[in-house]
Order: structure tokens, then sequence, then C-alpha cells
């Protein structure tokens, strides 16, 4: 089904003048912010629409693959209650292209995903949610082209491989993460069991090169898996035999139960964001702070034995990244494309956006308050356009904010430094 955007009850622009601004010196809403520090880039509100469906959005995700086009596009999908809508920003407006139901009124979509179908070298949008169903929408025939089943329950998030567009990674509430064939629907392997994680997976990530996928979940746990062993590049390499494509369950799916590292040193609740940030990862709980850290480390000498052992692999700390008024769960951070930016929303509706250029220069990353008087509903998900150039954030309350850059700061990638090792 499609909605057009000029429908009034599809899209309801907001036209308020927007409050956003440096953090000030001064206090603001809080106290709390006085510690930021303000620098280059800068973010401007433009526009916002709300969806019809008055449910939650929980996710939004860029199609970086259209930006190789002339001249690109900015086109972006959004998932909640059952539906995924398909907009491109144009000019300084958020217009809608497409929109997609689900047949089960049930559904929950919680996230999506852009790839591409090398074949037909066109676009493809996984989405998946509450049913524990994954559906690869084909963006070019307009429908929905295959439908993954497996999982015992809900799906929390899915990726693409970031150099193999043909494999998929979901993470599930049946403590499980599995990788997808996407040519022809065959489950490769599943990352759980003896050694896994014991509660709902809530957040899985490809590192950049896709040789190591990193996990986290409500058992506080982080996780760290090995993407470049034999069993499971023979099992990737057995999935496109025609012969199982024909007689998917034929295929030996591949049972991974050992990460190479785990560890619940970081977080003291359910962890439901993390990301890699060259060899060191980004992680998220309900602590109102993203954490930056490293694995391996020295151990904890003051714990006892016992607790050392459960905590497990011992990490270190590089930076902590607070972000006030984030103390719910199920609430992600996003990095542009070469790891220079990073956004998160908090429950209040703002958004902290952080320059990690400065990362090993200064104490503090710069970092630009976002702030709507019409956005007072917590943020569920941001997203960069593939240039950076334009973030998108979906709410609770089913709006959609752009922001656009106006002023520019470093281009140069980030890293982390081994001066900036310790916190």
């Amino acid at each position: 089904d499609e909605f057009p955007i000029s429908a009034p009850t599809h899209s309801t622009h907001l036209t308020h003048t927007s409050n956003t601004h440096p953090l000030p010196s001064h206090l603001g809403r809080s106290s709390r912010y006085q510690h930021f520090t303000m620098g280059p880039p800068h973010f401007d509100f433009v526009t916002a629409v709300k969806e019809d469906h008055g449910s939650p959005l929980f996710g939004v995700h860029f199609n970086w693959y259209n930006a190789r086009l002339d001249p690109p596009q900015h086109v972006f999908a959004t998932v909640g209650s059952n539906r995924v809508s398909v907009y491109e920003c144009v000019d300084r407006t958020i217009s809608l292209l497409q929109t997609y139901v689900d047949d089960n009124p049930k559904e929950l979509y919680y996230t999506c995903a852009w790839g591409q179908d090398i074949k037909h070298d066109r676009s493809i949008l996984a989405v998946a949610g509450a049913m524990g169903i994954i559906r690869i929408i084909d963006m070019a025939a307009f429908q929905n082209t295959q439908t993954f089943m497996g999982h015992g329950h809900a799906i929390n998030e899915i990726q693409f491989h970031p150099t193999n567009p043909n494999l998929l990674l979901s993470a599930s509430k049946d403590h499980g993460i599995r990788l997808w064939n996407c040519t022809n629907g065959i489950c490769i392997a599943v990352l759980a069991g003896e050694s896994g994680h014991r509660d709902e997976v809530l957040s899985a990530c490809f590192n950049p090169t896709g040789t190591k996928i990193v996990s986290c979940g409500m058992d506080q746990a982080i996780k760290v898996w090995d993407f470049t062993s034999q069993p499971l590049n023979k099992a990737i390499e057995d999935s496109f035999n025609p012969e199982y494509a024909e007689h998917k369950k034929r295929f030996p799916t591949l049972a991974v139960h050992f990460p190479i590292f785990s560890t619940f040193h970081v977080h003291r609740n359910y962890v439901d964001c993390v990301k890699w940030f060259d060899e060191a990862i980004l992680s998220k709980s309900t602590e109102s702070q993203i954490v930056c850290w490293a694995p391996g480390g020295d151990q904890r000498l003051d714990l006892k034995e016992k607790r050392r052992a459960y905590l497990g692999d011992p990490v270190t700390v590089l930076k902590r990244f607070p972000m006030p008024d984030c103390d719910i769960w199920y609430v992600r951070f996003s990095l542009n494309r070469d790891n220079t930016l990073m956004a998160g929303g908090n429950k209040e509706g703002q958004i902290f956006l952080w320059e990690l250029t400065t990362f090993a220069e200064t104490d503090a990353a710069f970092c630009q308050l976002l702030e709507h008087a019409k956005c007072q509903r917590a943020v569920r998900q941001t997203a960069f356009s593939a240039d950076g150039k334009i973030l998108i954030a979906v709410c609770d309350d089913g709006t959609v904010w752009r922001w656009d850059r106006t002023r520019s700061g470093s281009s140069q990638p980030a890293t982390v430094a081994a001066s900036a090792a310790s916190e």
C-alpha cells in the first residue's frame, strides 16, 4: 500500500521556530549541560513530519548506496507500528516516497537496514520486529520479495555485511544472533549457546572490514565474535550452493557457541546499542552515557577472583560521553560514514552531537545540543546521510526530524590514538 505525502492525515509539517543552539555557558534545561564544549560542526533544524499511526518510531536508516548516484539521493526509511515508510530529503523538505503496511496488525517493526541486490544492481530494504520475521523489500518492484523465518522471538536489530551485501545479521530476543544468505534465505549460522548471550540480544554490529561482530544485550554482556574462522567461511561458501537453495532445510546451519571476547565490565544494566570505532567499541546502556572502550587491559585486582571470573575479559575505558536524561533502554546512537560524527538522543527529545576527530586532542569531544520546542518525546534512533550533511531523528510520538549541517568541521577519519588509551 502507498500513501501520498500530500494527504494531510499522513504528514504534519512542524513549522514552529526552531530552538537549536550551542550549549550555553549558563544554565540551560539542566545544570548538567554546563560541562559540554561547543565546536564545529553545526547543525540547524530544517523540518519535521509526523506519521499518522500514532505509535513510536523505533528505527531509521539512510540508504548510503544511493549516494553513488548523480546527483546523489538522500533516501531513508523509518519503522514503527506495522509500517515501513521511505522518504527522500529534497531541498529543505522530507518527501514521502513509499509506505508498506504489514498484513499482520500485531506486527511491530523495530529495525531496518538498507542493502544492495548485486545481481540487479538496485537497493533493497530489510525490516524486522516483534514477530521475529525478516522481510526483504525490493524498492524497484515495490513489494516484499523474500521472508526469512527462524528466530524464536522478536528481532531487535539487523545489519548487512559491510563488504558483502548478500549477508545479513540479525539479533533477537531469543538470545541468538543469526547470519542469513539474502540471495536464497538460508540461515548460515547461529551465534548462541554455551558461551553466548543469556538474555535478549539488543544490538549487533560488523566492524568496518567485516571480520568481527560485536553484540550486546539484556544480560549486560558485550561479546566479540570472529567472522574469519574456517568453519564459518566454509558455511558461507556452501550456502550459495544451488542444491541448498532449492532445499533450505537440508542446509547444515553452523552453530557458533564461543565468542573470542566477552565482558560484563563496561555496564551495569541492559546494553542496548553497540558500534565499532576503529579498533575500539562504543556502547550504551541506561546510565545516560556512551562509553568508548577497548578490549583488553589490566585485571581488577581489587575484586575477588570469583568476581573477576564472572565479569569476564578486562577492558580499557577510553572515554565517557555523557547524555543527560537518557536512563531508558532501546535508545540507539549513530555514527556517520567516516566515524567523525556521533549523535544520540534522550527521553526529553534532545539530540547530542559529538565531533570525534577531537577525541585524542581534548578531554571532552566537541558537542552541540539540538533541540526544538515541539520535540518533547524520546528520540529512539538517529541516522546520518552518506555525506554527513543531514541528520534524521525519530521519536516516540511518530515524528521525524531533519537537521542539516551548516558548518563543517574536520574531514579526517576518526581513529583512537594510543595517547587516549586511558581515562
